[in-house]
């Protein structure tokens, strides 16, 4: 990864100043560790992440900051496809129960589906299930539920969901998209990710419905994104030190949501 890039990524990080993060793309932990520490001035406290199925080593994980406690950690590594007997998640879907200081426990869900590079609809179809299956027993047993990641598929048109990600929304879900929510700014673009057109809007936070009182804003946050252009972009502010692509902290925008707990 290019040197800028990487100190665009940890700048992204700390001016979003997030209490709990999730991460996409990690190596390992102990790579995740040593940034957290060189380029985030140990910002966070913890930092945990969990082998996923991909071979090439590429999962998600998360930070949370002193006094959001990680109390249990649970891997979906091995749940399978009952069609296929193969696993159903190309990385993970790790569950992670964060405990903030005021003592209010959070069931994280995080997650990256199958990309689209040879479709791969149906597969996100199969994971978007899988995890709306986890996070509604989360629900029923009364938790609070947050599930964000790269889902890997944005919607045809506005006020829809996309295709393969509809097992999120549909027979009376329980979770609610970010995009969905008054006080969620999507900024000049509504996409995440590369050009930040509609059908980019790959990446989602979805909230269980018992979180709906505690948000209080969020947002998309474009400043590390520079994309495939070959220009500076002028739909949104880019830090200053990015000049091409290779030095943008990622092709995705991040987001975030605030909770007041």
């Amino acid at each position: 990864m290019d040197e800028t890039a990487t100190r665009m990524t940890a700048k992204v990080i700390l001016e979003l100043e997030a209490d709990i993060m999730g991460v996409v793309e990690a190596e390992d932990r102990p790579a995740l560790a040593r940034f957290n520490r060189e380029l985030l001035g140990g910002r966070y406290r913890h930092v945990m992440l969990v082998d996923g199925n991909d071979d090439r080593g590429i999962d998600v994980g998360i930070l949370t900051r002193d006094g959001f406690d990680i109390a249990s950690i649970r891997s979906n590594v091995d749940a399978l496809d009952p069609a296929t007997g193969k696993p159903i998640f190309d990385r993970d879907c790790p569950q992670y129960q964060v405990v903030t200081p005021d003592g209010a426990a959070i069931h994280v869900l995080l997650n990256h589906f199958k990309s689209q590079s040879g479709g791969g609809g149906a597969r996100r179809k199969l994971q978007a299930t899988e995890v709306r299956r986890i996070a509604d027993g989360l629900i029923a047993a009364g938790q609070h539920v947050v599930v964000a990641g790269d889902l890997n598929e944005g919607p045809a048109q506005e006020g829809a969901f996309a295709e393969n990600l509809r097992p999120f929304v549909t027979n009376n879900s329980p979770l609610i998209p970010c995009y969905t929510l008054d006080g969620f700014d999507v900024g000049s673009r509504p996409g995440t990710f590369d050009a930040c057109g509609l059908r980019n809007r790959l990446d989602c936070i979805l909230i269980s419905d018992s979180l709906r009182p505690h948000f209080a804003g969020g947002g998309i946050f474009r400043k590390g994104l520079w994309g495939s252009r070959v220009t500076r972009p002028t739909a949104w502010e880019t830090y200053p030190e990015i000049t091409r692509s290779a030095e943008g902290a990622s092709d995705h925008a991040a987001i975030f949501i605030d909770l007041d707990l």
